[in-house]
């Protein structure tokens, strides 16, 4: 019986693990891991969760081991691809992606049509009561009034279904003086988005905002991501909103802005996964580690729907794992220790 998939992508080049994911996705189908064929192992490809696995690899030759532990391991049906794909805009792009759908679909149907943005129950989370006061961590004295222009590091926070409430939880542990700027990205139908900011802003003490046209990134502010247009980031910190919309099925494309911020701030970026059905982030994710950030989070125990940090965790780009509450802790706890790469003014 034909069953609806969950794609396993291996490819050894990022240009070709981004067109896959994005041929995949556009054709209906679910991409739940997107990974280098150096971070395959056996108890990935033993995974029930991947229905079918298309792997792509442009230097085969230096593969072997990695195709032989495939064949050997995969639980899941698997079909290769014929090398480099060619570049989106050449004649010989429709034909390429022909073939790998066509193929795609001998195994497995799409998941949907149309995929929309998870629906939020905004107004629970507006009558949600904030952590404790007690409970926001407190910043040695010499790490306070860091100057808000000086930004040395950024955090992306992710979330999709199930990500409101323990952002949230996140956000109101923070202590206002972190030397760090947050932006934040929920797969939201864009009418919400006011809401989203009011409800998991509410009891923050970071300041917390809409993305607008010339507003910079600023130590101990939340700027929330627009769902319909893509945005970068210049040497100033300010962020420019582009005419574009983000590729991928959701809106922000999370893989999308990750890599992105990657392309400003490097090894001053850092992410945390949040709560979400899919694998978007994933693909990103691979940026941040290749350029010496980090990757975090959620822990399946405390996420209403584990699939999307399940995902970046299973590809082997999660070095932490915990609750909104250990999250936090952790990521001030990381952010003060690392002494080398802050800059704190204090008054």
């Amino acid at each position: 019986m034909r069953h609806q998939a969950r794609v396993g992508i291996i490819a050894d080049q990022p240009l070709q693990q981004h067109l896959l994911q994005n041929v995949i996705v556009e054709e209906g189908y679910e991409v739940g891991v997107n990974t280098h064929p150096e971070k395959v192992n056996a108890a990935l490809l033993r995974s029930d969760t991947i229905s079918v696995w298309v792997v792509n690899l442009v230097d085969s030759d230096a593969w072997d081991d990695v195709l032989e532990q495939i064949l050997d391991h995969s639980c899941a049906p698997v079909f290769f691809g014929d090398g480099k794909a060619p570049d989106r805009n050449s004649a010989e792009f429709p034909s390429w992606r022909r073939r790998i759908i066509t193929k795609l679909k001998e195994f497995s149907d799409p998941i949907a049509e149309v995929k929309s943005a998870p629906v939020l129950d905004l107004d629970a989370l507006i009558n949600a009561n904030r952590v404790d006061p007690s409970d926001v961590i407190k910043l040695p004295a010499r790490f306070r009034y860091a100057n808000p222009s000086q930004v040395d590091h950024v955090c992306v926070v992710a979330a999709s279904l199930g990500g409101p409430s323990p952002v949230k939880e996140f956000f109101d542990r923070i202590p206002a003086d972190l030397p760090a700027a947050f932006l934040y990205a929920q797969h939201i139908d864009e009418g919400c988005i006011d809401a989203l900011v009011a409800s998991v802003g509410r009891h923050t003490e970071l300041k917390m905002e809409l993305v607008s046209e010339g507003c910079q990134l600023e130590n101990g502010k939340i700027l929330v991501v627009p769902v319909s247009r893509e945005i970068q980031f210049q040497a100033n910190h300010t962020v420019e909103i582009l005419e574009n919309g983000w590729s991928g099925p959701y809106g922000p494309s999370i893989d999308h802005l990750f890599k992105n911020v990657v392309a400003r701030y490097k090894n001053m970026t850092s992410a945390i996964v949040f709560s979400g059905m899919g694998s978007d982030g994933t693909l990103g994710a691979t940026s941040i580690v290749e350029a010496g950030g980090t990757v975090w989070a959620q822990d399946r125990q405390s996420a209403i729907e584990p699939s999307m940090p399940d995902s970046v965790s299973e590809a082997g780009y999660v070095s932490f794992r915990g609750s909104p509450e250990q999250l936090a802790r952790k990521f001030v706890e990381q952010l003060l220790t690392d002494t080398t790469s802050l800059e704190v003014t204090a008054t």
